[in-house]
């Protein structure tokens, strides 16, 4: 139904992603993660494949100006299985500031491979139909990446949401380097090391034509949100 990026995030193996990744579309509907029949598998790098459940799919909260709830786009997941122990990374609450440097991890959306070697094969020789075979399954992502991305928060705003009984607080920040499509979930982390940030999607900008006036395109640039909305689930669990 749905796939993304994802990253580990406690040593239990609990995973911070989109919400949207989970359920494929915006907004979250309660029944995208009710149906008894939904599997949620990730992967990591040297590990089995292992099956996880939904413990939060978006913070929602409902103000009465709205005339739709605001959602805002993470969901953590924990694993079915006992005893899981793998790499995580350290998440920082705290937003990142205007001008600060963070990175990125995913694929340059490169359609070329190095040495143009697809074409220079000789088609003939041992191995290389099974080889261009295999590209079409995948391979051409790992001949064109997996790529470390450098960015500069270039523009941040902070999102307060509000009703009687709650108060969400979210900064979105935009990143002036552009992400491929699947890194939605994907982590913004800063020199340190920390994830300050949760990818959402890439902006998008008119590039109109006469033949196609509402053609859009990617702008080059991603949209972020920070995880200081984490704040407020960690003092309810307190």
């Amino acid at each position: 139904m749905s796939e993304g990026s994802g990253f580990c995030f406690l040593a239990n193996g609990s995973v911070l992603t989109a919400a949207h990744v989970v359920t494929g579309r915006m907004p979250i509907r309660s029944e995208d993660v009710a149906e008894p029949g939904i599997r949620i598998f990730a992967k990591f790098p040297s590990s089995p494949l292992l099956e996880y459940k939904v413990s939060l799919c978006a913070i929602t909260i409902n103000v009465d100006v709205f005339s739709d709830d605001i959602q805002i786009d993470v969901a953590i997941l924990v694993p079915k299985q006992s005893e899981v122990s793998l790499p995580h990374l350290v998440v920082n609450a705290n937003s990142p500031e205007l001008g600060d440097e963070v990175f990125m991890a995913g694929f340059p959306d490169e359609l070329i491979l190095p040495f143009q070697i697809d074409k220079i094969l000789k088609k003939d020789f041992v191995g290389v139909s099974e080889f261009l075979d295999s590209m079409q399954k995948g391979y051409m992502a790992d001949m064109t990446g997996p790529l470390i991305k450098r960015a500069v928060v270039g523009n941040i705003r902070r999102i307060q949401a509000s009703n009687p009984s709650q108060t969400i607080n979210c900064d979105v920040f935009y990143l002036d380097n552009g992400m491929h499509s699947g890194a939605s979930g994907g982590p913004v982390v800063n020199p340190n090391g920390e994830v300050v940030g949760l990818i959402t999607q890439r902006a998008i900008t008119s590039a109109s034509q006469l033949e196609d006036p509402n053609l859009s395109v990617p702008s080059g640039s991603t949209i972020c949100i920070s995880l200081t909305a984490l704040l407020v689930l960690s003092q309810k669990a307190v």
